[in-house]
């Protein structure tokens, strides 16, 4: 799952809604997951939510059971709190949020 050459694409209300640069770090944290050689589920799920430090982000997965909290570091104007779900179908990537399943 989560193979780098696939197209990925993120929902019109997700760009609407999520800093680009938010987008770009929830892909890079997948990413990451893939380099390392963890076992990556088809489905990523995001929580956002704004704390005094920046931009929270639990990051988890059911299958095999994981989960990680990582804080960026940006300007609480540009924190959101949010769900977001990332779902890999093995022909592409997408970006949304639940209610738009």
């Amino acid at each position: 799952m989560f193979q780098s050459k696939n197209n990925r694409y993120v929902t019109r209300s997700v760009d609407n809604t999520v800093p680009i640069e938010t987008q770009f770090f929830l892909w890079s944290l997948i990413d990451d997951q893939v380099q390392n050689g963890n076992a990556v589920d088809y489905f990523q799920k995001f929580e956002l939510k704004a704390t005094e430090m920046g931009q929270e982000i639990l990051h988890s997965q059911e299958v095999p059971q994981w989960s990680q909290v990582t804080v960026m570091a940006v300007p609480s104007e540009c924190c959101i709190t949010e769900t977001i779900w990332v779902i890999d179908s093995d022909d592409y990537q997408t970006m949304l949020f639940p209610e738009e399943y």
